[in-house]
C-alpha cells in the first residue's frame, strides 16, 4: 500500500510532467503560426518567379523545347526521393504515414536506379528497419529560419544526384496539415516541371500592356528561373510539414495533459483519504491514550 510520501512525490512528479507538457504545447502552438507566416510569405515571391516564367516562356520556341524536355523526362528514367519526417518523438504517428506514403509511391515508380534522401533522423530509422535505407540523412530544420538552409541543401543535393547519377526525376513526400490537426502524407513531383504548368504560364495573359524586358540569354534566366520555382517548392513542402509535425505534438500533448490532469485528480483523492486516515488513526491513539491515563488515576 502506497505511503503519503510516496503519493507526494509521485503527485510532485505529474506535476513536472504537466508543466513540461504546458511548455511543449506553447512552443508547438508559437512554432505552427511561425510556419504558416513563413509558407505565406513565399507565395509573394513564387508569383514573382511565376511571372517571370511567363515572359520567358512567351517565346514559342522557348516554351515548345521547355515542354518537350518536360514531357520526355516526366515518366522515363532513375528517380530521386525525398522524405520529410522529424527529429523528435512524440507527434503521433506523424513519421509512420509519411515513410507508408514513401514507400508507396517508391514502389510504384517505374524506374532503374533510384536515390533516397530524408529529412528526419526519426523517419529514416523507421525507412531503415524497413529494408530502405537513405543515400543521405538531413537534420530536421529547428526553425523557421533553418527550413531556407535545408532547402539549400537539398537543391545541392539534387545537383549531385543530376551530375552523378543522371536523375532528372525528383519527387517529395511530407506531410501536410489538416482541420483536425492530423497529418496528411502527400507526394508530389518536383522535377522535371510540369508540362501543364509551362503550358499555362506560356499562354496566360500578361497582366498589363508593357512587358519587362531582359538583356540575359533566355536560357540563362529560364534555367535561373526554374531552379527558383523548385526552391519555392521544396521550402512550402518543408513549412507545411514542420507544421504539420507541431499540430501533430500539440494534439498529442493536450491528449497528454488530459491524461495528467486525471491522475492528478485521482492521486490527489488518495493523498486527502489517506491524510484523513492517518489523522483519525492519531486523534484515536490520542483518546485511547488519554482513556488509558483515566483509568490509571481512579
Amino acid at each position: 500500500m502506497e505511503t503519503l510520501e510516496t503519493l507526494q512525490r509521485r503527485i510532485a512528479i505529474s506535476l513536472d510532467l504537466q508543466s513540461i507538457v504546458r511548455t511543449m504545447k506553447t512552443l508547438s502552438a508559437v512554432t505552427i503560426r511561425h510556419c504558416e507566416r513563413a509558407s505565406r510569405a513565399v507565395r509573394s515571391y513564387d508569383e514573382t518567379i511565376d511571372r517571370g516564367l511567363q515572359v520567358v516562356l512567351r517565346d514559342p520556341e522557348m516554351a515548345k523545347r521547355a515542354i518537350k524536355s518536360a514531357e520526355t523526362y516526366a515518366s522515363h528514367g532513375p528517380v530521386g526521393v525525398i522524405v520529410l519526417g522529424s527529429d523528435h518523438g512524440l507527434c503521433g504517428r506523424y513519421n509512420n504515414l509519411v515513410v507508408d506514403m514513401a514507400l508507396t509511391d517508391v514502389h510504384g515508380l517505374k524506374s532503374g536506379e533510384s536515390r533516397l534522401a530524408v529529412v528526419g533522423t526519426r523517419a529514416a530509422g523507421i525507412l531503415e528497419s524497413a529494408r530502405q535505407k537513405p543515400d543521405v540523412i538531413y537534420g530536421a530544420p529547428g526553425s523557421v529560419s533553418g527550413i531556407s538552409e535545408t532547402t539549400g541543401a537539398l537543391l545541392a543535393m539534387i545537383d549531385t544526384w543530376h551530375s552523378e547519377a543522371g536523375i532528372r526525376r525528383v519527387r517529395i513526400v511530407h506531410n501536410t496539415q489538416t482541420h483536425e490537426s492530423r497529418p496528411r502524407p502527400v507526394a508530389m513531383s518536383l522535377l522535371p516541371i510540369s508540362a501543364a504548368f509551362l503550358r499555362h504560364q506560356a499562354h496566360r495573359p500578361w497582366p498589363s500592356r508593357r512587358l519587362p524586358t531582359y538583356t540575359e540569354e533566355r536560357d540563362t534566366i529560364l534555367a535561373h528561373l526554374l531552379r527558383q520555382h523548385v526552391f519555392v517548392r521544396i521550402y512550402r513542402a518543408l513549412a507545411e510539414a514542420q507544421a504539420s509535425e507541431h499540430a501533430s505534438r500539440l494534439a498529442a500533448m493536450q491528449a497528454a495533459e488530459r491524461g495528467i490532469r486525471d491522475h492528478l485528480a485521482e492521486m490527489n483523492f488518495l493523498f486527502r483519504q489517506k491524510r484523513q486516515e492517518q489523522i483519525t488513526t492519531e486523534l484515536l491513539d490520542v483518546v485511547a491514550g488519554a482513556m488509558m491515563v483515566e483509568t490509571e488515576e481512579t
